[in-house]
């Protein structure tokens, strides 16, 4: 589903140095078949010409692939803008982006000039100084945004990694403290198949998984784990979280391991949901007890005073699984989804009649 990905589609990039070569090699290899009637001399200044300006329509056909091959940041759904904002930041790529193709108009200037200039030697070698200097000059114009480019090729192979999404559709997101079962969870009720390591901060990505209800397409990420620490204060990896919760989460699913086994108290795991349910007053949210089969009765007891609401799994025998899902799909309310998209289109094909009787 990475093809879902906006970033993933983008065409493969060339540095700067790469597109001088490109460009340097397409120039001199193109034929010339001016007619032998010519003097020696304008057959050696249509040459002249056209090895500038193809010099120069394969610099900008390449930075214009650069900037239009990015997709549009304003155009950008939320979820993709906020990692866009975290992990490359989107003014600096705006800025690169900018500054590429600001870059086109001197090299138009350029090549403009030194034609003029070419179509008005009296000298063979003139020529070849002038077409020389003119791919010199733009040569420097790309060397001089070299760190630009350099950045939207890197900015690209970083966003390019994130799962696909489907931004409207139903999504149901397991949260919750590193280890408490997240990928396990997604792992046994949907496509997706994530790593599963026994350490913190496992699940290095958002993880997108799916599974089909009555004909629905449901979505369910795994995100990495977050901490019960102030925002300012939360890594990459946990922020990624947040924006996957706040941008798609339909459904939440809040895991919690009263075992302790993953390395976290419960009172810290319980901290961390009141967190979350602050932050996300209008989802709904499913507290689920993992591990039970290893909790001891005592504590397990102690967890049940404390958040009666909880269900209980073992997501790694799948013990559990399905009234989970079941209680998680009905929240998600699909039947609701699918009436407000049918009255969605319905007022659009009247829309379109009534501009038509107009």
């Amino acid at each position: 589903m990475r093809r879902l990905n906006p970033f993933s589609n983008i065409p493969t990039m060339m540095t700067a140095e790469e597109i001088i070569e490109f460009a340097h090699n397409k120039s001199v290899r193109i034929s010339m078949k001016s007619s032998l009637r010519l003097k020696r001399l304008e057959r050696s200044r249509i040459r002249e010409i056209t090895r500038l300006q193809e010099f120069t329509k394969n610099v900008k056909t390449k930075l214009k692939g650069i900037v239009e091959g990015f997709p549009s940041l304003d155009r950008l759904h939320p979820f993709y803008l906020e990692l866009t904002e975290i992990l490359i930041g989107t003014d600096k790529l705006k800025q690169a982006l900018g500054a590429v193709h600001n870059s086109i108009p001197p090299i138009d200037d350029i090549t403009n000039k030194h034609l003029e200039a070419l179509r008005l030697a009296e000298d063979f070698h003139q020529m070849k100084r002038t077409r020389r200097a003119a791919k010199g000059r733009i040569s420097s114009i790309l060397r001089a945004t070299a760190n630009n480019i350099d950045f939207i090729i890197e900015a690209k192979k970083t966003m390019a990694k994130l799962p696909g999404i489907v931004p409207n559709s139903p999504t149901i997101v397991c949260a919750g403290f590193p280890n408490v079962g997240k990928s396990t969870l997604v792992k046994a009720v949907s496509t997706a198949e994530p790593e599963i390591a026994y350490y913190p901060f496992t699940t290095k990505s958002v993880i997108v998984g799916h599974l089909t209800v009555e004909d629905n397409r449901v979505q369910i990420v795994d995100t990495p784990g977050i901490l019960d620490r102030p925002m300012s204060k939360r890594n990459e990896i946990e922020r990624e979280a947040i924006a996957a919760l706040k941008y798609l989460a339909h459904v939440i699913i809040f895991m919690i391991d009263p075992s302790e086994a993953c390395g976290w108290t419960l009172d810290e795991q319980i901290n961390l949901y009141n967190e979350v349910r602050r932050m996300f007053v209008l989802n709904p949210i499913l507290v689920v007890f993992n591990k039970v089969d290893i909790t001891p009765p005592e504590q397990l007891e102690e967890a049940k005073k404390r958040m009666p609401e909880a269900h209980e799994m073992v997501a790694i025998e799948g013990v559990g699984v399905h009234e989970i899902m079941e209680q998680a799909i009905e929240a998600v309310d699909l039947t609701s989804m699918e009436e407000s998209v049918k009255e969605f289109l319905s007022e659009i094909s009247q829309r379109d009649f009534h501009s038509i009787d107009d």
